[in-house]
């Protein structure tokens, strides 16, 4: 798995300066403490191009107001300018005439020829500018001005990036997440997430001050560390249990009462409460046992040997004749033997197993850089006894030891229990010592520390329910969301008929008549006379018919959401199931509210250019977007703005997705 987080020695080799031997690694060691590395983009450090874009709107107006201006000038132009002009050049070709005319010698038409031409020429000229660029200005349409107003916008503001890209050349892109120097708990990971994460993690521990690893879950994540350590010259050993428990020596030099305290913890690790009596009886024996060995020696063999002696089995040569008479004999009257014989089988079923691999070899070595790891072995009592045993032992000295103790990182934190580990976590923050917790699950005793950390993070956590534990640590927000959805569809057909159908008869008749009278002569004697009848009759008949015919046919239709508040997860559980192996979510209270960030843990970061073994600094405060004004335009009809402000780049979520509600249209943040 090193080869993996580490480069070969002829990848070294040909590497380059930068990278030659060790070379960037030896970074790694630099620091304050720290978990890993974030990226950050030098693009977004760019100060946002001033100018505002233009808007369609914004450019129309400015083209109309344009053409106007344009005719307003060639209207003064003409008047105060074009006709004067003109009626002056007329009036001297006139007089030119004339003089040609009459003859007279005084005036050249030549002469007026070119009087009028430099008088009228400058008023003339300006009018017929006036009048092209009137022309000029009405055959601009607002489509073509806003695309080239956006065009010439857009070189302009990639001419600013590009600019302020260079200025940027020299800032990192990858700087370090520093973590303050007390309790750390990690959760979840695999094999190769710690891997890469001790590899980061320790070496930064290692920067400051000697490192102690407790490994319990056997698979040895610290071997790339160990690697890179020795690669730099700093001095590491590493101690497998049972194995070298006796050549580790971390039992060597603890008082007969503290001995056998951390014996009878370790026995009594994860028991209820009911057991405390026993734990305290068993924690006497042990005392009185290291008591009567401690003039000449507290080994785990001979107080294994001392504990079969009280049980009334042979002890061997291991311990003297005085002591093996006072262990059977005044140590435990006969009363109190009945009374411990309990205690005694189970503190010699223990013993007589960590004794056999407990052997007196040499002495420790110290080094700046110490491993412990617990061996795999099938699931057993006396893997969970030495665990326990372990971490009592690291409790201890890091209450009692004087100078500077060791960071301390435990890897498998799952296997100590609540009590043991807020023990080790308080001698720990007593003294001013680094601790770091790995838990490889998010359950049990380690779900009752959650929380109690200065910093936590998450690496993958592929259980559904752990990852739902840790989402509901990660807390919750409310959000915008639609509710419901309604669609409807309808129509309707109208058919219309009808007929109507008329019939009708009438008669008439008439009678007229007509006299007249017409005399001559004295007293009209004479004279004619006229008269006629006329009579008409008639009758008629109608009859009629009609039929109409109609339809109309409407769809109708309609969409309805709804939006509703809701209160969610601020982070889902399936974004800590799926989170990159060599990833962790960094979970920061220390401002006072939460703070998520995405931590890169690859140790092979430091190699990479723009990479900072410091934290990166804050970005410059981004002046807020202001209304687009426009006050002017060139000949083309393009918008020039002044240097006003521009929005903001919205920035992006540490998580890898977007987790702010989705307000709705026209909504507020409540």
């Amino acid at each position: 798995m090193s080869d993996q987080l580490l480069p070969s020695p002829a990848e070294q080799e040909t590497a380059g300066p930068a990278t030659a031997g060790v070379g960037s690694w030896r970074l790694l060691f630099t620091g304050e403490p720290r978990l890993g590395r974030v990226f950050r983009d030098r693009r977004e450090l760019v100060t946002p191009y001033p100018e505002p874009k233009p808007g369609p709107q914004d450019i129309q107006a400015v083209v109309i107001t344009r053409a106007a201006a344009a005719d307003a000038r060639f209207h003064r132009a003409w008047t105060w300018a074009g006709k004067p002009s003109i009626g002056l050049a007329l009036v001297l070709l006139l007089l030119a005439a004339c003089a040609r005319t009459t003859g007279g010698g005084g005036f050249s038409p030549l002469l007026a020829l070119i009087t009028a031409v430099i008088v009228c020429a400058p008023g003339l000229g300006y009018t017929c500018w006036c009048w092209l660029e009137r022309d000029k200005a009405r055959d601009v349409p607002p489509e073509l001005a806003y695309q080239q107003a956006v065009s010439d916008w857009e070189q302009r503001a990639a001419q600013h990036a590009s600019t302020e890209l260079a200025a940027l050349g020299g800032q990192p892109e990858w700087g370090s997440v520093t973590v303050p120097p007390r309790r750390t708990d990690i959760f979840g990971g695999t094999l190769g997430g710690w891997q890469a994460l001790l590899a980061v993690h320790g070496a930064s521990l290692l920067a400051g001050r000697p490192l102690l690893i407790a490994d319990l879950t056997g698979q040895h994540p610290a071997a790339p560390l160990l690697s890179l350590a020795q690669g730099v010259g700093i001095g590491s050993v590493t101690w497998r249990f049972p194995r070298d428990l006796g050549r580790s020596g971390i039992l060597n030099g603890l008082p007969p009462e503290q001995l056998a305290a951390a014996i009878a913890e370790a026995l009594h690790a994860g028991a209820p409460g009911g057991a405390r009596t026993e734990r305290a009886v068993d924690t006497e024996i042990l005392r009185h046992l290291a008591e009567t060995l401690a003039p000449a020696g507290v080994t785990m063999p001979r107080l294994a040997a001392a504990v079969r002696a009280a049980c009334g089995h042979p002890a061997g040569p291991i311990l003297s004749a005085a002591e093996q008479d006072t262990i059977t004999g005044m140590l435990f009257p006969p009363g109190a033997r009945e009374q411990a014989a309990p205690g005694l089988a189970r503190l010699n079923a223990v013993l007589h197993t960590l004794a056999a691999k407990a052997d007196d070899g040499w002495p420790a070595t110290p080094a700046r850089c110490t491993c412990l790891i617990l061996d795999t072995t099938p699931h057993s009592a006396d893997a969970e006894v030495l665990a326990a045993l372990v971490i009592q032992w690291i409790t201890f000295q890091a209450s009692t030891a004087a100078g500077t103790f060791p960071a301390v990182v435990v890897a498998g934190a799952d296997q100590i229990t609540t009590a043991h580990a807020e023990g080790l976590s308080d001698a720990c923050e007593l003294r001013g010592i680094p601790l770091t917790l790995l838990f490889r699950h998010l359950r049990d005793d380690a779900a009752a520390l959650l929380g109690g950390a200065a910093t936590t993070a998450f690496m993958r956590l592929g259980n559904h329910q752990e990852a739902e534990q840790a989402a509901g640590y990660l807390g919750r927000h409310h959000t915008y969301a639609m509710s419901s959805f309604t669609a409807t569809r309808g129509g309707s057909t109208t058919t219309t008929t009808g007929g109507s159908t008329g019939y009708g008869t009438s008669e008439s008749a008439g009678d007229s008549r007509n006299r007249g009278w017409q005399g001559t002569g004295f007293f009209g004697t004479g004279g004619t006379r006229s008269g006629g009848t006329a009579r008409t009759t008639g009758t008629s008949t109608s009859q009629n018919w009609s039929e109409s015919w109609s339809t109309a046919d409407g769809t109708n239709w309609s969409d309805t959401q709804g939006v509703q508040r809701t209160y969610e997860y601020r982070v889902e559980p399936t974004v800590l199931q799926n989170l990159p192996e060599q990833a962790l979510l960094l979970a920061d209270r220390s401002p006072g509210s939460l703070r998520l960030r995405t931590v890169e843990c690859a140790p092979s970061i430091i190699t990479f250019p723009g990479a900072s073994t410091t934290p990166l600094p804050s970005p410059p405060a981004l002046p807020q977007a202001g209304p687009a004004t426009i006050i002017g335009a060139n000949t083309a009809g393009q918008a020039l703005g002044p240097a006003g402000s521009s929005i903001a780049p919205d920035w992006p979520d540490v998580t890898g997705h977007d987790i702010r509600p989705p307000w709705p249209p026209g909504g507020q943040h409540p």
